[in-house]
């Protein structure tokens, strides 16, 4: 069986990766601060929640609703203090389980996407809440940013936690 677009490969490829990362650190390890105050598993479910504004974006919903954060500031800075506030007190596990559930639920809908799908442009997608007309560009680019690409990043900042709390 073949992929359903070429976006699903490195998903997966980069999705490995973090997994990797968490079952290497165990539970107890996720609540490593560093020198900042995120822990590990703010950053599981920092990203567990773009993947559902991700999937909001695709169904045509609220972005910030689907992230659990409807009142929140449209910048993505407030947006995410907003979502590290909402579940700061998370346990590692209940911070796994966000982030992996949501992770299943955007597989499931990329997984039922084309390559054509993803070339369609983010206003497409989004008419209720267009960005500038002029902005064409494919919401493939919104896919690779809130996934490989952003597993990517949290995967160094991560290890640069772990590192510093060493």
């Amino acid at each position: 069986m073949t992929a359903a677009n070429r976006e699903i490969e490195p998903i997966e490829k980069g999705w490995s990766a973090l997994e990797a990362v968490v079952e290497k650190l165990g539970p107890q390890r996720l609540e490593l601060t560093g020198s900042g105050r995120w822990a590990v598993k703010d950053h599981l479910v920092h990203i567990g929640a773009w993947e559902r504004s991700l999937l909001a974006l695709l169904d045509g919903a609220d972005r910030r609703s689907a992230m659990g954060v409807p009142d929140a500031a449209e910048d993505t800075d407030s947006i995410n203090e907003a979502v590290w506030l909402a579940h700061r007190s998370a346990t590692p596990e209940e911070a796994l389980a966000y982030s992996r559930a949501s992770h299943v639920a955007l597989m499931r809908r990329l997984g039922a996407m084309s390559d054509a799908d993803l070339r369609r442009s983010y206003n497409h997608y989004q008419p209720n809440d267009p960005r500038d007309p002029g902005d064409d560009r494919p919401v493939v680019d919104w896919v690779a940013g809130n996934t490989y690409e952003h597993y990517a990043e949290h995967i160094d900042w991560i290890n640069q936690l772990v590192q510093s709390s060493n």
